[in-house]
C-alpha cells in the first residue's frame, strides 16, 4: 500500500515565464496582478532613423517598412475575414509577431487600445490618433523637438491616470527602427548600451546601428548639457515619438496607482530608464516583460542592460523549437525576436488564465494555419 504523504507524486505546473533581473520586484508584480485581467495597448509610431538601410527588418524593404505599424495595428483588431492585407514581414520572409501578439488577445478577450504617435501611415481601424508626425532621423539631433515632446509626454501621462480602473495594463509597441534609438537615447544618458541591445536581424546589426548613434552622438555634442538637466531631452534629441509618451503615461499610471508591464525589450528598457531619471527612483509596480529571444540572443546582452538600467525583467519562456511551420521556427534562429507586446501577451496568459506553454504555442500556430490557408 502506498504512503500517500510520503510518495504522492505532485503534479506542479512549469510557468511559462523567469525573472531575468530584480527578481524581488518581478515577484511583488506577480503577486499583485495574478489572476487578473489587463487591457492591452499598442503604441505605434515610426521614425526616419528606419529608413537607413540596415537598421531594421521590420519589412521586406524600406517601402513597406513604413507601412509596419499601421497594417500591424489593423491585424490586431479586426476579423481575420475583415483583413484582406498581407502582414508584414522581414527581409527574410519571416511574419510580423501580431500573429503571436493576436493570438492571446482573443485567448484572453482582452480589451485593445491602439494609440498612433507618429507612424508613416495611419491605421484604418479606429485607434486614438496622436499623430505629429514620424520622429527625424537620430543623427539630426533633432528628433522630435520640444513641441512634440511636451505634447506626448503629457497626453501620455493623461491617459495613464485615467485608467485606474483596469487592475493592470500591457504596453507594447511597433516602431520600426527603434532599438536604434533606444541605443542612441541610453547612450545619451551616460549607458554604455554598445553591442547590448537586440535586433530584429538574426545575426545582429551591432556595425550599422553602433557607427550610426556614435556619429549623431559626436555631432551633437552640444546637446548633452540640456540632457544632465532635464533626462526627457534625450529622447527629443536622439529617440522616437513611442518613448516620449510611454515616459508620460508611466508618470500618470503612478500616480494613479496602476500597475504596468512593459511588453519589449531593449526598447522598453530604455522608456523604463528615463521614467527612472525623471522620477529620480524606480517606477513601483512598472516591469519589462519580453521573449526568450530577447534574452537568450548571443548578439545582445539583455539581462546586462536590464541591470545597468536597474529594470525589473520578465521573460516568457515560450519556444518554437517543436514548431511544423518554418515562418516560426525561424525565431529559433534569431529572426525578429520580439514586437507588438508579443513577450507580455505571452507572460499575461500564464498570470490570467494559466495558461501553459504548450497551449500557448498551440494557439499561435492554429492562428498562423489559418492566415495561411
Amino acid at each position: 500500500m502506498l504512503n500517500t504523504t510520503t510518495e504522492q507524486i505532485s503534479h506542479k505546473k512549469i510557468k511559462s515565464y523567469s525573472f531575468i533581473s530584480k527578481s524581488k520586484e518581478c515577484q511583488n508584480f506577480i503577486n499583485k496582478v495574478n489572476g487578473k485581467k489587463p487591457l492591452f495597448i499598442l503604441v505605434i509610431g515610426s521614425t526616419e532613423t528606419a529608413l537607413i538601410p540596415g537598421i531594421s527588418a521590420a519589412g521586406q524593404n524600406i517601402e513597406q517598412l513604413k507601412h509596419t505599424p499601421a497594417l500591424d495595428a489593423d491585424f490586431l483588431v479586426s476579423r481575420l475575414s475583415e483583413f484582406n492585407k498581407n502582414l508584414p514581414i522581414s527581409p527574410s520572409g519571416i511574419p510580423s509577431p501580431a500573429i503571436l501578439s493576436k493570438a492571446m488577445i482573443e485567448l484572453l478577450d482582452l480589451d485593445i487600445n491602439i494609440i498612433d504617435v507618429g507612424a508613416f501611415i495611419k491605421p484604418e481601424k479606429v485607434h486614438i490618433d496622436l499623430n505629429m508626425g514620424p520622429g527625424k532621423c537620430l543623427t539630426t539631433g533633432l528628433a522630435l523637438g520640444p513641441v512634440k515632446t511636451s505634447f506626448l509626454f503629457q497626453k501620455g501621462e493623461k491617459l495613464g491616470l485615467n485608467l485606474s480602473n483596469y487592475p493592470y495594463v500591457v504596453i507594447g509597441e511597433c516602431v520600426p527602427g527603434g532599438t536604434a534609438t533606444a541605443l542612441s537615447v541610453l547612450c545619451s544618458l551616460e549607458i554604455n548600451a554598445f553591442d547590448l541591445v537586440s535586433s530584429s536581424f538574426p545575426e545582429g546589426n551591432h556595425l550599422w546601428k553602433n557607427q550610426t548613434v556614435r556619429d549623431a552622438l559626436l555631432n551633437n555634442a552640444d546637446k548633452f548639457s540640456g540632457i544632465k538637466k532635464n533626462p526627457l531631452k534625450a529622447i527629443e534629441h536622439f529617440g522616437d515619438p513611442m518613448q516620449v509618451f510611454l515616459c508620460g503615461f508611466i508618470k500618470g499610471a503612478q500616480k494613479a496607482n496602476l500597475p504596468v508591464m512593459l511588453a519589449g525589450g531593449s526598447q522598453m528598457l530604455a522608456v523604463y530608464y528615463v521614467s527612472k531619471l525623471l522620477t529620480g527612483f524606480n517606477p513601483y509596480d512598472t516591469v519589462v516583460a519580453t521573449t526568450s529571444w530577447i534574452t537568450n540572443d548571443k548578439n545582445a546582452k539583455t539581462k546586462r542592460l536590464a541591470e545597468l538600467v536597474s529594470a525589473p525583467l520578465i521573460s516568457s519562456n515560450i519556444n518554437f523549437k517543436e514548431s511544423k511551420y518554418k515562418e516560426l521556427y525561424a525565431y529559433e534562429e534569431g529572426h525578429i525576436k520580439e514586437g507588438v507586446g508579443a513577450g507580455g501577451l505571452m507572460v499575461a496568459a500564464d498570470l490570467y488564465k494559466e495558461i501553459t506553454q504548450e497551449e500557448i504555442v498551440l494557439e499561435i500556430e492554429k492562428l498562423y494555419a489559418q492566415i495561411h490557408k
